[in-house]
């Protein structure tokens, strides 16, 4: 998922290789040895630390560990020593990216007796750091919480780090709080917040399904990281609270602005216009989708322009895309609703070849539907005969209502019949 920069840091202990004078300097690292009741660095240990600096400034990194191993190897090393020894080590398998060994490392530096409480705190948040890196979320998650029990104001960046191992453990809830504590430090301190920072917070509110609170990071994620990405999932997120209404405005104001340029964008704009009554927009965004390219003529598409036509009351436009999407159709239900459309216009004799062929291919809802509009169709050209066959079909196939109905409309053409055999005869 998320990555959140992590920055790694790695510096020398305060007890500097070139601070620590042999002659006149000596003494007033002396004194603040004594100070701190840690012992100090022997001559002998001082001139290798120094020439294994020498060797980690020019990058040679092997010359560098070689010095440390005999340093290593010195007889009763004593812990300011020690702890200039594991510094290094670590410092220079960081630079190598060895970072198992630098961790390594920086353990035993931690296990120094007389350690300074201001190393040892920069030393854990490195550690934790490198815990992350390495991918040991719940070390990084306990070294963190040991670093800030030390320090009286840890930084944003420590409690978004808190909050992403949260995160990567999968223990959301906790995740959100450090993380909203970052933004909060970051904000007060006039600096920008980080937009990976939101983007961690976003997705923690997902998994929660907390859709209110997602959408309210990703307006900020709009207003500072303006992005057609943040403004397509800020739309996702009020579909996900079921208000489609703020989901139409922001994919509206992002088709006017050239943002949505995919098929399922533009088909999933048309379908929220046509729930929203608008479908007279539904229509004009999938016909420019069509004509540019962007959205295929798929039977799918083609039944969502014609639907968006005929509730806009243009029959007429609906009736080209609805063939086509008849023609796909392996079922009868779209050649029932062309017969729709061509009788909607008059066209009865269109109406009755569509119909027809409904029918015959089946696979339908309304079968007696089906068949009263039939009988209407043929009705209407004048067709009695086959209108009441058409009828009588939906005495046999249709619901309660489509018999009632059929059974009028028979009765009519019945005395239609007989009124014309009258006519005949006088």
């Amino acid at each position: 998922m998320l990555a959140l920069p992590i920055c790694l840091s790695v510096a020398l202990l305060g007890i500097g290789i070139t601070e620590t004078a042999v002659a006149a300097g000596i003494s007033k690292e002396a004194k603040e040895k004594k100070k701190n009741k840690a012992p100090l660095i022997r001559k002998k240990t001082y001139e290798r630390l120094t020439k294994a600096q020498e060797f980690v400034e020019a990058r040679k990194y092997k010359q560098a560990l070689a010095i440390l191993k005999k340093i290593e190897g010195m007889s009763r090393l004593n812990s300011t020593e020690l702890s200039q020894l594991w510094n290094f080590y670590a410092y220079i398998y960081f630079s190598q990216e060895n970072y198992p060994k630098a961790i390594a490392a920086y353990q035993k530096l931690l296990k120094q007796p007389d350690l300074q409480e201001a190393i040892r705190s920069s030393t854990l948040y490195t550690l934790s750091q490198l815990y992350f890196v390495t991918e040991n979320y719940s070390k990084a998650l306990s070294t963190v919480k040991k670093w800030m029990a030390l320090t009286d104001d840890p930084g944003p960046d420590a409690y978004a780090l808190l909050g992403q191992a949260h995160y990567k453990l999968k223990q959301y809830r906790e995740a959100i709080p450090p993380l909203q504590k970052a933004i909060t430090l970051q904000k007060k301190k006039g600096k920008p917040v980080k937009e990976n920072w939101y983007l961690l917070l976003r997705v923690n509110y997902y998994e929660l399904k907390d859709y209110k609170n997602m959408a309210l990071v990703l307006r900020e994620l709009v207003s500072r990281y303006p992005k057609s990405q943040y403004l397509q999932d800020l739309a996702g997120a009020y579909s996900q609270m079921g208000d489609t209404k703020k989901q139409l405005g922001i994919m509206e104001a992002m088709y006017e602005q050239g943002l949505l340029i995919t098929e399922s964008q533009i088909k999933n704009l048309a379908s929220l216009f046509v729930m929203h009554g608008v479908p007279y927009k539904a229509g004009k965004v999938l016909e420019k989708g069509i004509n540019k390219g962007i959205v295929k003529e798929s039977e799918k598409i083609l039944s969502l322009l014609s639907q968006s036509w005929m509730q806009a009351r243009e029959d007429k436009k609906a009736i080209p895309p609805l063939r086509k999407a008849a023609e796909k159709s392996s079922g009868g239900e779209l050649w029932i609703r062309l017969g729709q459309a061509y009788a909607n216009v008059d066209q009865w004799n269109d109406a009755i070849k569509a119909l027809k062929t409904g029918l015959k291919k089946g696979g339908l809802k309304r079968v007696g539907s089906a068949n009263i509009l039939l009988g209407m169709s043929y009705y209407n050209m004048n067709m009695l005969s086959k209108a009441k066959s058409a009828f009588a079909a939906a005495t046999r196939t249709g619901n309660k209502k489509n018999k009632k109905v059929a059974r009028q409309w028979i009765k009519y053409i019945d005395s239609e019949l007989e009124r014309a055999a009258a006519l005949a005869q006088g």
